[in-house]
C-alpha cells in the first residue's frame, strides 16, 4: 500500500481496510481501498477525479492534489457528490485532517481523522460534519464491503433493501436516530455489532 504510493496512510484507515475493506455505508457513503488490485474503487481513482476537476477550476484553489507536495488524497465519497480528502502537508499521517470539496466546489477542513469523521456522520444529524438525510446512521446504518455487495448482487438480492423500511419509518416518524450500535458485514459474510457513540468536542 504505502510503496505504490510513496507514503504511509492514517493507522485508523489502515486498521478499517484490514478488518473491513472497502465498501459503502447505507448506499451513501463509499470508502476507496488503496490497493489497485482488487477491483473496487480505489483512492487512486477518486484522487484522479478531484485532480481533474481542481484542474478545470481557478488557479486560486486553496489545495493542491497528490501527487503534488502535500496534495489531497481522496478516500472516500458520498452519493450527493462530496468528496472526502486527506490533507497530506503533515509528515505524520495519523495527524491528516480531513477535507471536504462540496458538490458546488466549496472546501472545508475538519480537523479529525478518517475514522472519528465516519464515526460522527453516523451521530445525531445535527451533530455531523455533513448534511446526509439518506445515511441513516447509528443503531440502523449498515456497512457492506464491495465483496459483500457483490455476492449479495449475484444472489438476485438487492444488497440495500433494507433502506426502503429505514425510509418508510422515517417517514412516519417511528424512526429513532439516538446513537447505538453499528452493523458491519464483512467479506466473508459475517456481521459485527459495533457499540456506538459519538466522541466528545466538536
Amino acid at each position: 500500500m504505502a510503496e505504490s504510493w510513496g507514503t504511509a496512510f492514517p493507522s485508523d484507515y489502515r486498521d478499517f481496510l484490514a478488518v473491513y475493506g472497502a465498501g459503502t455505508i447505507d448506499d451513501h457513503l463509499l470508502i476507496a481501498t488503496a490497493s489497485p488490485d482488487l477491483g473496487e474503487t480505489t483512492l487512486g481513482d477518486l484522487t484522479s477525479v478531484a485532480s481533474r476537476v481542481t484542474a478545470s477550476e481557478d488557479d486560486d484553489r486553496p489545495y493542491p492534489v497528490w501527487p503534488e507536495p502535500g496534495g489531497l488524497i481522496c478516500w472516500g465519497a458520498t452519493v450527493d457528490a462530496a468528496a472526502l480528502h486527506w490533507d497530506t502537508s503533515d509528515a505524520d499521517p495519523d495527524r491528516w485532517p480531513v477535507i471536504v470539496r462540496s458538490r458546488e466546489g466549496d472546501f472545508t477542513r475538519h480537523d479529525r481523522g478518517f475514522a472519528e469523521f465516519v464515526v460522527r456522520m453516523l451521530g445525531p444529524s445535527a451533530e455531523r460534519p455533513l448534511e446526509s438525510p439518506t445515511l441513516y446512521g447509528a443503531p440502523n446504518s449498515r456497512f457492506l464491503s464491495a465483496t459483500e455487495q457483490r455476492r449479495l448482487k449475484s444472489e438476485g438480492t438487492d444488497p440495500w433493501e433494507y433502506l426502503e423500511e429505514l425510509y418508510e419509518a422515517n417517514e412516519a416518524d417511528d424512526y429513532d436516530a439516538d446513537d447505538g450500535p453499528l452493523i458491519m458485514w464483512h467479506p466473508d459474510g459475517t456481521k459485527e455489532v459495533i457499540p456506538g457513540g459519538t466522541p466528545d468536542g466538536g
